[in-house]
């Protein structure tokens, strides 16, 4: 009988250079987590400084480092180099990458090297197109691709040059739970906002824009309602990089007493005093906080993508909105608040299948599975080949 294959003897390396701190970052850093924490070896190849960098050494996590993005062939090239030092240094057992511009020299650097199973997690919006004979081919030295969702599940198989059972929707693999609502009277309403660490000021300033008239709009229609929009963030608002500039924008507008900031953790439990989630436009395809807002009993208002437009089940559970259009958004949210307790109730019947398919268990089995299952498999093709040779 096969011996079984014990995870906690493996290394993994998982790569993300990124220099944003959202839905795909937070995702490889739990990732990593979750595997050192049964017993594995976990390392985080990332650029220096970034904020996960930063995350991961508050987790004791190891990092190593490549100091640039991948825009440029020189740059991809140097990371191919990079990456096949690294792999003569250190032994590891496993590679996760977390943005698509890394797969194509990850795949070159592999290509002698049959044991190491290369999995991609895919959550960003890239633009089709024909691909290049030797890309393709280097695209299909991954063994696997993880989605949060059946329809970004679709958009990889439009995607990727590889079969579609190497493709599977996970979930986001959130520690969160459905909660209840905070009751209120619906006399003064509160519009959250997200703004994590890399949200720039001219999106922000674009945002600004529309309050006014938001406010405006609500008082014509719901003159009995007072409108505040929170600002959320997971990090001290008075070291946040945005606080001062926003502030002053909104003294300078005369909007002082329609502002707050607050600052949460990112959990379900954070949104229960906001009566409608407004998102910002970003480039990923599903955002966890989007989820974290519904699993709070609170309806969505969300930047129009197919993605987002499958996740608000059509305009059951919250609204899209076509981002720089302040219209289409007034108009939306609006439509929202006069029918509010038509979505508050499509919410709470559809919150518990949200938190079933998001959950950190189920998740955690089907990762746990994914890893074990492709180490596995390139362990015993390359003992075959050795054997053949």
């Amino acid at each position: 009988m096969r011996e079984r294959v014990r995870l906690s003897d493996l290394n993994i390396l998982y790569v993300c250079l990124s220099l944003e701190w959202g839905t795909t970052e937070r995702r490889c850093l739990s990732d990593a987590v979750y595997f050192r924490n049964t017993g594995g070896a976990s390392f985080i190849l990332c650029r220096q400084h970034s904020l996960l960098d930063k995350e991961a050494e508050k987790e004791d996590i190891p990092r190593l480092y490549f100091p640039t993005s991948l825009g440029q062939f020189r740059q991809s090239l140097n990371f191919y180099f990079q990456v096949e030092q690294i792999l003569k240094r250190h032994q590891f057992d496993l590679i996760h990458t977390y943005s698509v511009e890394t797969v194509t020299p990850l795949g070159a650097a592999l290509r002698g090297n049959t044991q190491i199973p290369l999995i991609l997690t895919f959550n960003e919006n890239i633009p089709l197109k024909k691909r290049l004979f030797v890309e393709k081919f280097l695209l299909r030295r991954l063994d696997s691709v993880f989605t949060f969702s059946s329809h970004i599940q679709d958009l990889a198989h439009e995607s990727f040059p590889i079969s579609t059972r190497k493709i599977h929707s996970l979930g986001l693999g959130l520690e969160a739970m459905v909660v209840e609502k905070m009751p209120s009277e619906l006399l003064q309403i509160k519009l959250g906002m997200f703004v994590d660490r890399t949200t720039t000021m001219r999106l922000m300033q674009g945002f600004a824009e529309c309050i006014p008239s938001i406010i405006q709009l609500f008082h014509d229609k719901m003159p009995h309602l007072k409108l505040i929009f929170t600002f959320i963030s997971d990090h001290n608002w008075y070291n946040h990089p945005l606080y001062n500039p926003m502030k002053r924008m909104y003294l300078e507008r005369g909007l002082e007493n329609h502002i707050s900031f607050e600052t949460k953790a990112l959990r379900p439990q954070s949104f229960r005093d906001i009566h409608l989630y407004i998102g910002l436009p970003h480039h990923e395809l599903l955002s966890d906080i989007d989820v974290l807002a519904l699993l709070g009993q609170t309806p969505v208002l969300l930047p129009r993508t197919s993605t987002r437009q499958l996740l608000t089940s059509g305009g059951k559970i919250g609204e899209t909105y076509y981002p720089g259009d302040g219209r289409e958004l007034k108009e939306k949210a609006l439509r929202i608040f006069a029918n509010y307790e038509y979505y508050m109730d499509q919410l709470l019947a559809l919150a518990p299948t949200l938190m079933d398919f998001h959950s950190a268990d189920r998740y955690s089995e089907a990762i746990y599975g994914q890893y074990e299952r492709l180490y596995t498999q390139r362990l015993r093709y390359s003992q075959v080949r050795r054997k053949l040779a």
